[in-house]
């Protein structure tokens, strides 16, 4: 389910692209990236997302969405 996430929240429907600005939202499944469940449980880890993300930004725009997730990312491990 988190590799099926991912697939479906940044090459599927392309939200990566706009995370910065939606990131806050609380409600619908495409308002931030909704891994957390999946990274706090081990199912997928935060080397794997930075590293899709990095990939999205060869492949396709790297902005300050981009930015944004992997640095969360790291935030949400140095702040555990």
């Amino acid at each position: 389910a988190a590799l099926a996430r991912l697939e479906h929240y940044v090459w599927k429907q392309d939200k990566l692209r706009v995370y910065f600005d939606t990131r806050n939202g609380m409600l619908g499944p495409d308002y931030s990236t909704k891994f957390s469940p999946w990274l706090a449980h081990g199912c997928i880890s935060p080397r794997y997302i930075a590293h899709q993300c990095k990939q999205y930004e060869q492949e396709r725009v790297a902005n300050k969405s981009t930015y944004w997730v992997v640095f969360e990312l790291l935030w949400r491990d140095f702040f555990k």
